[in-house]
């Protein structure tokens, strides 16, 4: 094992164990011997997400995607990212052509859903929510989101049906 397969190994451990700040130590020094690694840069958005890092974590899902355009975990979470700061134009901007390649992806019509959701489009939102569902039938997120607006709209018996 490469010493920077072992620092990013040594990272995800210490991360798992919710030292969030050794863990970016190891991921640095793994990225200092592998910059386009993009496991090592996906890890550091992650961790500089759990710390409250928002603007670190965005620059390293923005790398990841410049290296690997299709990866939709990093995608769905720069867009949470971003939803979660309240930018939810640049979030929706972003997951709109991925909904267009990527149809069959439950994870993004759940993510956009929730964007659609919280600027106030609730009809839109429970649309996607059923896309979500259509494409992972028990997908828990979209069968929550989608009970919680159900019940808002009092369509109380189908909220729990769900």
């Amino acid at each position: 094992m490469t010493a920077a397969a072992r620092a990013y190994e040594e990272g995800l451990k210490l991360s798992a164990q919710g030292q969030h700040a050794l863990a970016i130590e190891r991921y640095e020094q793994a990225l200092a011997q592998t910059p386009d690694d993009t496991r090592v840069l996906f890890a550091l958005g992650n961790t500089a997400r759990s710390l409250g890092l928002a603007r670190p974590a965005e620059e390293f899902f923005r790398r990841v995607l410049a290296l690997e355009p299709q990866r939709l975990e990093a995608l769905i979470n720069l867009a949470n990212l971003l939803r979660s700061q309240g930018n939810f134009a640049t979030a929706e901007a972003l997951l709109a052509p991925a909904l267009n390649s990527n149809p069959g992806s439950a994870e993004l019509w759940m993510t956009m859903g929730s964007i659609l959701r919280e600027t106030g489009n609730s009809a839109k939102a429970v649309e996607l929510y059923r896309e979500a569902l259509a494409h992972k039938p028990n997908y828990p997120q979209a069968l929550g989101n989608l009970a919680d607006l159900l019940a808002d709209d009092g369509e109380i018996e189908e909220a729990l049906a769900l």
